[in-house]
């Protein structure tokens, strides 16, 4: 998968052999609003317009209330799998999961979100690409 960094390296974006946009967001990172819009411009650039599930890894990250704000306002994906490590992780996800414009699911586990991704898009007919 060919990534690109974004919000000035804390992240990385890029599109997965499977057909879902994978975000990384570096441990200890603090996200802004700022970065949530470089973020959703990069999304949708690299997804022409379509709404592509998303897998973001946050582990470690913080997020403002700016932030998680843009990501819902954006509409930008057709699904969300979060994957995160801590106890603070999990809260970041519940907050950014409390819209209801699509679906979303919080793992501690990489392999079990792109499951989750895959198994969700199957269960459309959408059928993404196995890894």
């Amino acid at each position: 998968m060919e990534e690109i960094l974004i919000a000035g390296g804390k992240g990385r974006l890029g599109v997965s052999g499977a057909g879902f946009l994978h975000l990384f967001w570096r441990p200890g990172s603090q996200v802004d609003l700022d970065d949530a819009m470089k973020s959703i411009e990069k999304m949708q650039g690299l997804s022409a317009g379509r709404a592509l599930p998303l897998l973001v890894e946050i582990s470690d990250v913080t997020m403002s209330a700016a932030a998680r704000g843009a990501f819902e306002r954006a509409r930008a994906v057709s699904a969300v799998a979060m994957v995160g490590s801590t106890v603070v992780d999990k809260v970041v996800a519940a907050a950014l999961g409390r819209h209801g414009f699509c679906p979303h699911a919080y793992f501690t586990s990489r392999a079990e979100a792109t499951e989750w991704l895959v198994s969700l898009a199957s269960s459309r007919g959408r059928g993404l690409r196995q890894a």
